[in-house]
């Protein structure tokens, strides 16, 4: 592994220029989930420059590429994703979105580049390499189906464990967050369309009330978290939109609500589904109404493998100092990379891409969000190294 330190450095300072025209053309051209067309066209172009052959693979978009090492070995899978958001890029950078309304406000382009350079790197390092390394370039993280569609497509067949990494303005560059267990939450979204009684608003004695109901059943479910979850959880419950109505003298006949629930593991998510559920159904009945309740299971929590994230944590604390690898705090947002985890041990880390200097202060999808593109070379070492690491560790043949 110190050998391989060595030769990981110098290659990445090598091929940065490369990176950052990888990066800076992908920045230019984003494109929505599961519209990836020429994103994966690029990333298969760079590949075939680099002697590297993408998998065949049933994927509408996205792709994936093996690195098979010299020696008879386990196989380990590296993850990165290649959508873009509907959001209109305001970051004023020489290279921003030439497509309107659509922009890489939350750095996948640079998860792309990094995911390529490991690629390029492995593949120059193959005939060393105790296993194979496959690399899947994912689509459509930002909505659904991404990553189901290539556990679907067989891209997950023989991997020991997977790895992946998302840019992090919360932490300067030169930081990466490694966490045993939970890391991030699951995601489920619910509607709910409450039935009544319209009538005249100055006769309300005739009329059952959606709006009333409505706010009893958002007031009731926030018992759920304060007095059903366990306090070592974590969970949160939502609402995002409350609609009912049109003007000011009429009690509508219905009431639409619509939220998100996150929860730290599938235990505390199924418990909380239950109690929701009854707890919807019998406030609404109980004050006359009717209910529609439609509950989706949208993302699992994000859980780290605990065994994969010491191996990777060791190589942070080789490449950035045993100071600056944090133990990041759990958060509610979600990730579908938790797909890959419910296959096979994964761990997925926080790569600093912070520098106020620079004026690279915001947050993940605002409009002028930017990325430290000196977190690349962070990025590319971290997963060659993991990679490796991951190959030579004994529990690969656990």
């Amino acid at each position: 592994m110190i050998g391989f330190q060595a030769k990981v450095n110098e290659k990445v300072v090598t091929l940065f220029p490369k990176l950052i025209e990888m990066r800076r053309t992908l920045h230019m051209y984003p494109e929505l989930s599961n519209m990836e067309f020429e994103t994966t066209k690029r990333i298969n172009d760079w590949l075939f420059e680099y002697e590297i052959p993408p998998l065949a693979a049933d994927l509408k978009t996205g792709t994936a590429a093996e690195i098979r090492g010299g020696a008879t070995g386990p196989t380990v899978a590296i993850r990165a994703d290649i959508d873009a958001l509907p959001i209109q890029e305001e970051s004023g950078l020489p290279f921003s979105s030439k497509i309107d309304e659509v922009s890489h406000m939350c750095g996948h382009d640079v998860h792309t580049t990094i995911a390529l350079g490991a690629a390029i790197i492995l593949n120059e390092l193959r005939n060393e390499l105790p296993g194979n390394v496959r690399v899947i370039f994912q689509p459509a993280e930002e909505t659904e189906g991404g990553a189901t569609s290539v556990i679907a497509a067989g891209l997950l067949k023989g991997v020991k464990s997977i790895i992946g990494l998302h840019n992090s303005p919360d932490f300067p560059t030169g930081k990466i967050g490694v966490r045993n267990g939970f890391m991030m939450a699951s995601v489920d979204d619910f509607t709910l369309t409450i039935k009544g009684k319209g009538g005249h608003a100055a006769r309300p004695h005739n009329t059952i009330d959606p709006i009333i109901i409505g706010t009893a059943v958002i007031t009731q479910l926030q018992t759920i978290i304060s007095r059903n979850v366990p306090t070592e959880e974590s969970a949160v419950l939502s609402f995002g939109s409350f609609q009912a109505g049109t003007t000011n003298n009429v009690i509508p006949e219905k009431a639409v609500l619509k939220g998100t629930v996150r929860t730290s593991n599938d235990q505390v998510r199924k418990d909380i589904y239950e109690r929701f559920t009854k707890i919807v159904k019998n406030t609404v009945e109980s004050l006359g109404g009717e209910v529609e309740i439609d509950y989706k299971f949208l993302i699992p929590a994000v859980v780290n493998d605990s065994r994969v994230a010491e191996v990777v944590r060791s190589v942070a604390h080789s490449i950035v100092g045993e100071e600056n690898t944090i133990i990041p705090e759990p958060t509610m947002g979600g990730e579908d990379f938790s797909y890959y985890q419910k296959e096979v041990p994964g761990c997925y880390v926080w790569l600093g891409s912070r520098y106020e200097d620079k004026g690279i202060v915001h947050g993940l999808h605002h409009p002028q969000f930017m990325v430290d593109e000196e977190a690349i070379k962070i990025g590319v070492k971290w997963m060659v190294l993991s990679a490796i690491k991951l190959l030579e560790t004994e529990f690969m043949d656990n």
